[in-house]
C-alpha cells in the first residue's frame, strides 16, 4: 500500500514537460520591437545570430529578430516568470515560430541557451533588474533558484514524509 501512495505521489508532483518559447506578439509596431530586440541584445551581449550573414538573419524582419532576441533572452535567464514581458510586447508559446529556418539555432529550454549573463560585481552574484520604463519586470536571479523550485523541494519532503509514517 505505501509503494501505491509513494508512486501515486510522485505521479501527482510530475508534469508534462515541453518546451517554452519566448515570442514577440503580432500587430506590435517595428518600433517597439526594436526596442525589445535593442533590451534584449544589450543585456545578452551577443547577437550575432540575427545579423547580416547570421544563422537566424533569415527571414530579415524585424519580427523575426525580434522572437529570437527575446527567446533566446528569456531561455538564459532559466525561463523565470516575468523575463518574457518586454513591456507586453513579447508572450510565451509552446510552439516555435513558423518562420524558423534551418541553422538557426531557436533555444527551446534554458540549458540550450547558452551562458547566463551576468551583471553588477564581476564574481556576477548579483540579481540582474530591469531598467524600470522597459523589460522584463522584478528581480531576475541568474543562479537559477527560484520559489517554485523552494515549493516542490518543501513538498517533495512533506509528501515522503507522510508516507514514511503510513
Amino acid at each position: 500500500m505505501r509503494l501505491l501512495l509513494g508512486l501515486l505521489f510522485l505521479l501527482a508532483l510530475t508534469t508534462y514537460s515541453s518546451a517554452t518559447y519566448c515570442l514577440c506578439r503580432d500587430g506590435i509596431e517595428e518600433k517597439d520591437l526594436q526596442t525589445s530586440i535593442d533590451y534584449a541584445c544589450g543585456v545578452l551581449k551577443d547577437c550575432n545570430q540575427i545579423h547580416d550573414k547570421g544563422p537566424c538573419y533569415q527571414p530579415n524582419t524585424v519580427k523575426s529578430h525580434c522572437d529570437w532576441a527575446v527567446n533566446t533572452y528569456f531561455q538564459r535567464f532559466g525561463q523565470i516568470s516575468g523575463s518574457c514581458n518586454f513591456s507586453g510586447t513579447a508572450t510565451t508559446s509552446q510552439n516555435p515560430p513558423s518562420t524558423v529556418v534551418t541553422g538557426c539555432i531557436y533555444p527551446s529550454s534554458p540549458g540550450s541557451a547558452g551562458t547566463t549573463p551576468t551583471t553588477g560585481t564581476p564574481s556576477g552574484t548579483q540579481p540582474f533588474q530591469g531598467p524600470p520604463a522597459f523589460g522584463p519586470v522584478g528581480v531576475l536571479d541568474p543562479s537559477g533558484n527560484s520559489a517554485s523550485s523552494l515549493f516542490i523541494s518543501i513538498a517533495l519532503t512533506l509528501g515522503f514524509s507522510v508516507i514514511a509514517f503510513l
